[in-house]
């Protein structure tokens, strides 16, 4: 509903309903100064505002029998603001009661108030305190969703969620979405229930046609054969020392993350990885796990390296204090490379002796999921056909490959012994398909890149990373010009797209039951109980450890989102003088390092399992997790460090 106000002279809208219990919840929306609403201070000496409140208004008498307090919503008078919208929880409990409080918009009226009891509704009063009549679109529900009860369901939804794919109970897709589904069953039972519309945009579309635009590269330029040729040319360079070519894939994992989206990479990466695992007889999926690590971490350098960091970079109070991408690089520098080098320590030596344990029943189990894959086409269509083909020549490869595997291990950095007869027969089978579908992946890749990377520059903040992917593959689908899309679709991991779909319907609806509120609520207040002299330091430890620990168990968008607006909130504070930028880097290292917490915590970690089951390898939560917390709590520890001594120690800030 809109609400028309003129100057001074009050303005009452009727609730619905009587509430149930001790809040209201009011949704705002028009010309509204959101910064100043939400940080008084920073609003201007003679700044328009509007006084809201639940008030019990008996016209008959003219008197105000109960007020709630008051709250200022600041107006644009600058007209530089778009619409926006603000959402407050007004305290109504005890408003029945004879108690009343006064108003700063009673006392503008100058009303006589008198306790006493009635039957009048309750309703929400708007004062304008302008000199120029507004109007605002007003959403009022009486009896908003009870957070206790929420919070006590959203809990009980993770974890349903991560005993469906931790104990592999279903599918992590199927997990998905299910779970999604319930969730929003509950916000229903909790009379919360959300629109249609409303679900769909709880859906990240930005990351969603990011992925979907790669996998349509990928799909493309793998029919080059070039994943093929760049695996014996890394073998080359490895000269058959396992932990030589390990190391070579995760510095150029780390490198090339931090300059273009880690899912790109991965994706690029991991069907090369998967060739040269199963030539050397390593295990694919650890050599897999290790590179999804380094992803993340190389990732969190750079402003458009992770998703985000992409969401930090470009909040307006992140730029409003002068970070650009020169500046976020330096300040993150420090502790990503050292993370990377104990990360690195840490795999190795837990690695050292079972980078080849398992690999033959990888493999056979690897030859058992493709053949049931290829089962499942019985009348396939011309597209399925061909893609049936080429599952049956890879279940041959592996067969081949499994027969000649030899007894031989290789350990530390000895070379491996059949490394000219392997390399020869590597030159021999994998050559380039197709030199002019290289070239056109090639355009269309460089020109992906130029705008991922033009992105970072404010003049071109309208092509975001989606966008820029969407164009590259649309570019690429043209000078291609592929005669059947179908086949082009079905190396689509439609399975992953949905997956991420459902998580983040769930991650919104959990947000909705207030279990992110809860959370950021309950950081501030421990923030605010510590002394001046420790607050910079404890509000980095606490930012940083609730970043890193949620984001290894609820994807790190939603959380990056959450964590912005805490740290915000905190640092407009004006009594707690804390500076900003500290918390944006321990944010950003939190739910960047975090990321390898588990298997379903980054965007990376979903899609190199996903393509590695494409392969027929399957990565458990189990298996990620024996080394991917580990090292996520060892690079939080690093970056804890370095933050300690950068801005807790030297003031860097």
């Amino acid at each position: 509903m809109v609400v028309s106000m003129e100057p001074n002279q009050p303005t009452t809208l009727k609730l619905s309903k009587e509430p149930k219990g001790e809040f209201i919840s009011v949704l705002l929306k028009g010309k509204i100064d959101e910064d100043a609403t939400t940080r008084p201070k920073k609003a201007g000496e003679n700044q328009s505002y509007v006084i809201v409140s639940a008030v019990k208004f008996d016209s008959d008498n003219n008197q105000t029998l109960w007020s709630s307090k008051d709250w200022k919503v600041f107006l644009d008078d600058s007209g530089k603001h778009e619409m926006c919208k603000v959402e407050k929880h007004i305290k109504v409990d005890g408003y029945n009661s004879k108690s009343y409080m006064l108003s700063e918009s009673d006392l503008a009226l100058d009303r006589g108030l008198q306790p006493r009891k009635s039957d009048v509704p309750l309703s929400l009063s708007f004062l304008n305190m302008g000199e120029q009549p507004t109007a605002l679109s007003v959403i009022a529900n009486p009896n908003p969703l009870n957070e206790n009860h929420g919070v006590i369901y959203a809990l009980l939804l993770l974890c349903f969620l991560y005993s469906l794919i931790i104990f592999d109970i279903a599918d992590r897709t199927f997990a998905s979405l299910l779970t999604a589904t319930l969730a929003i069953g509950v916000l229903c039972m909790l009379g919360d229930r959300p629109s249609l519309e409303k679900i769909i945009s709880w859906i990240d579309m930005d990351t969603l046609m990011l992925l979907f635009g790669m996998m349509l590269m990928v799909a493309v330029l793998a029919e080059t054969g070039v994943f093929d040729y760049m695996s014996v040319f890394a073998y080359h360079l490895s000269k058959g020392q396992p932990w030589f070519l390990v190391f070579l894939l995760c510095m150029l994992t780390v490198t090339l993350s931090a300059f273009l989206d880690n899912v790109t990479i991965i994706m690029l990466m991991v069907p090369v990885i998967i060739r040269l695992t199963e030539c050397m007889g390593l295990r694919t999926t650890t050599v897999l796990i290790c590179v999804a690590i380094f992803s993340n971490i190389g990732g969190a350098l750079t402003p458009v390296g992770d998703p985000p960091n992409v969401i930090i970079a470009t909040n307006k109070y992140v730029v409003a204090e002068g970070v650009n991408f020169p500046i976020f690089v330096i300040h993150m520098l420090p502790g990503v490379f050292f993370s990377i080098v104990f990360t690195w320590i840490f795999l190795y030596f837990s690695l050292r002796t079972k980078l080849y344990a398992g690999s033959e029943d990888q493999m056979r189990e690897s030859i058992r999921n493709l053949t049931k894959t290829a089962a499942k086409f019985n009348a396939p269509t011309p597209s399925e056909e061909q893609l049936r083909r080429d599952i049956l020549n890879r279940i041959e490869e592996l067969k081949e490959r499994y027969r000649r595997k030899q007894d031989a291990r290789t350990f530390g950095l000895q070379p491996a012994s059949n490394f000219i007869e392997t390399l020869a027969e590597m030159e021999a089978k994998y050559k380039l398909k197709n030199k002019p579908l290289l070239v056109k992946c090639c355009i269309a890749l460089t020109f992906a890149i130029l705008l991922f990377i033009l992105h970072s520059f404010p003049f071109m903040k309208g092509i975001t990373l989606a966008w820029a992917a969407m164009l590259a593959a649309i570019l690429l689908l043209i000078l291609a010009n592929k005669p059947d899309m179908d086949a082009v679709l079905d190396h689509v991991e439609w399975s992953t797209l949905l997956f991420f779909a459902g998580l983040f319907v769930l991650v919104e609806a959990i947000s909705e039951m207030g279990l992110i509120d809860v959370v950021s609520d309950w950081t501030t207040s421990l923030i605010i109980g510590v002394d001046d002299e420790h607050r910079v330091i404890a509000a980095i430890m606490l930012v940083m450890w609730i970043s890193a620990i949620f984001s290894a168990f609820v994807d790190n968008i939603p959380i990056v989102t959450m964590m912005l607006k805490l740290v915000i909130k905190v640092c407009s504070n004006d009594d707690l003088r804390l500076p900003l930028l500290p918390l944006i880097w321990a944010i950003s290292m939190g739910v960047c390092f975090g990321g390898n917490g588990t298997l379903i915590a980054a965007s990376s970690n979903v899609v190199a399992a996903g393509i590695a089951n494409q392969h027929g390898y399957k990565i458990t939560f189990f298996e990620f997790f024996k080394y991917g917390f580990p090292s996520m709590i060892i690079c939080d520890v690093v970056g804890s460090i370095y933050l300690l001594f950068a801005h807790g120690l030297f003031q860097w800030h």
